[in-house]
C-alpha cells in the first residue's frame, strides 16, 4: 500500500480547489454522495488504526522497559 508523501495542508488545498463550488447550490450527484461517505468512513478506519497502533507501541515500549530491567536484575546477581 502506498502513501502519499505531500504534506497534509497541499492534500486540503488541493481538495478544495477541485471542488465544484456550486455542489451545495445545484445538488450533489448519488456517486459523489456515496465516495465521500466512503471516505470519511475509511478516514475513521485510519483514525482506529491510528490509536491502536499507538497503543500496540505503548505495551512495546512497556515490555521493553521490563525485559530490559530483567536482564539487568540477572546480570547483578
Amino acid at each position: 500500500m502506498a502513501f502519499s508523501t505531500r504534506p497534509l495542508s497541499e492534500h486540503i488545498r488541493q481538495s478544495s480547489t477541485n471542488s465544484n463550488p456550486n455542489a451545495q447550490s445545484t445538488g450533489q450527484s448519488p456517486a459523489l454522495l456515496a465516495r465521500v461517505n466512503e471516505k470519511k468512513a475509511e478516514l475513521e478506519n485510519l483514525k482506529e488504526l491510528r490509536d491502536l497502533s499507538a497503543a500496540v507501541a505503548d505495551q512495546m515500549e512497556a515490555l521493553q522497559q521490563k525485559l530490559a530491567t530483567l536482564s539487568d536484575g540477572t546480570e547483578g546477581a
